[in-house]
């Protein structure tokens, strides 16, 4: 039972190096393998050079908000406003059929000594969620904006239908990059070239760190446990159904922001203490947080910051005393967010209740 928390932390970690798992658009692989007529169709060089453009009268650029990047894209091909955080700039063609994403996710967010190869290789632990089926390839690396761009080709099927995706991930002095592109229904032989052709395309205009937008909605519902007893007020747009923990007694996430929150109770009558009864808020608090800190070796009080898998991550803490029992309410998001979210995630602690017996 007092093990619960470590869960928490490592499907956390999990959690946060993936963009989404509900989305086919955000996964990546670089791995494994896939047919032939794949390897044979890559449209580069043994050495990564830059792949031929798009001629003019074929294609325009469009460029994200902020003006961060700039992507060339073939006619008929629009930019479009995408929900996920770290997709700086996202188009489509006009059936929504061919789609390409730019994710621009800053160095602060990992440890100092993160390397290219350790960015690809988290994004390809995630890549798998939600497909079936799943192959891939690595591919010859492409010249992307003067910098060397790792490439893959893999598919799989989602909800029942084949995608096909084109992969390629690259770093700057302040951030790591992939222009991810994929297709439903394609298939590596026909659309390698031309998606590693509007990838390699891809400008860097700023490398500037830019604070995100993590403003949510002001308009709260009401959560509660399975007993109704707990109950705590969240934005409508978070949502559960995620099991993060089997204990947890209410548990929600916002994807868009990769925010999490999950509450746990222990009874005082369960705890490790010759005078269970005599247990303080305070006891409780040091003794859960001993838990956390022994796993992440670092934290202050009720933040707590951990770093796993060189992946950062804050999480917010309040332990609550009640007649019979304690409770935590866990707050956590990337190490690179908390800040902007803190005062979000106090002020929906706040409207925790609990109703006892």
């Amino acid at each position: 039972m007092y093990f619960r928390f470590y869960v928490l932390a490592l499907i956390a970690v999990l959690m946060l190096t993936s963009c989404t798992s509900k989305n086919p658009a955000t996964t990546a692989q670089t791995h494994s393998s896939v047919d032939n007529a794949t390897r044979n169709t890559t449209g580069v060089d043994k050495e990564s050079r830059t792949v031929l453009p798009i001629t003019q009268s074929q294609a325009h650029t469009v460029t994200s908000e902020k003006n961060l990047v700039a992507l060339t894209i073939p006619a008929g091909w629009r930019k479009f406003k995408q929900g996920q955080l770290d997709a700086v700039l996202s188009v489509a063609d006009k059936g929504n059929k061919n789609v390409g994403l730019v994710f621009r996710i800053p160095k602060s967010a990992y440890a100092s000594n993160m390397t290219l190869d350790e960015f690809v290789q988290q994004r390809e632990e995630v890549s798998t969620l939600g497909l079936e089926n799943f192959k891939d390839v690595e591919t010859t690396p492409i010249w992307i904006d003067s910098t060397t761009a790792r490439t893959a080709d893999y598919s799989g099927k989602f909800h029942g239908q084949q995608v096909y995706y084109f992969s390629a991930m690259l770093e700057s002095k302040q951030h790591y990059f992939q222009v991810l592109i994929y297709s439903r229904g394609g298939s590596a032989v026909e659309k390698h070239h031309e998606f590693a052709t509007i990838a390699s395309s891809l400008k860097i205009l700023s490398d500037s760190q830019v604070k995100p937008d993590l403003r949510s909605t002001t308009i709260l519902k009401t959560f509660k446990s399975e007993d109704a007893q707990q109950q705590i007020r969240l934005p409508y747009v978070w949502k559960t159904g995620l099991i993060l923990n089997p204990d947890a007694l209410i548990q929600a996430w916002y994807e868009k922001n990769d925010a999490y929150m999950a509450i746990i109770k222990d009874w005082k009558s369960e705890l490790p203490y010759e005078k269970s009864s005599m247990i303080t808020s305070k006891d409780y608090a040091e003794f859960s947080a001993q838990l956390v800190l022994k796993m992440a070796g670092k934290g202050l009080q009720y933040e707590v910051w951990v770093e796993n898998d060189k992946v950062k991550i804050m999480y917010l803490i309040t332990f609550l005393e009640h007649t019979d029992s304690f409770s935590q309410i866990i707050f956590w998001t990337r190490a690179d967010y908390y800040d902007s979210q803190k005062s979000e995630f106090q002020r929906f602690t706040k409207t925790y209740r609990e109703i006892e017996i």
